[in-house]
């Protein structure tokens, strides 16, 4: 069996172009476990580190109401 090669260094099960789901999964709709853990209004956000910065703000202000003092 051949060595990888500096040519073939790319594993493409962490390629972001490649989709993860084919085009019927999606056609069909794709099913998963959400629990709600509150809501705030923020601004549209115009990144994935700005969506992720958004839920955590979220999730802290939900942890901060919740807890007892």
């Amino acid at each position: 069996m051949p060595g990888k090669t500096k040519y073939n260094l790319v594993d493409d099960g962490h390629d972001l172009r490649i989709p993860l789901h084919n085009e019927e999964a999606f056609q069909h709709g794709i099913n998963f476990e959400a629990k709600y853990i509150g809501s705030l209004d923020v601004a549209r956000p115009s990144s994935r580190v700005e969506i992720v910065a958004a839920m955590r703000r979220i999730r802290v202000s939900e942890d901060t109401e919740r807890s007892p003092v």
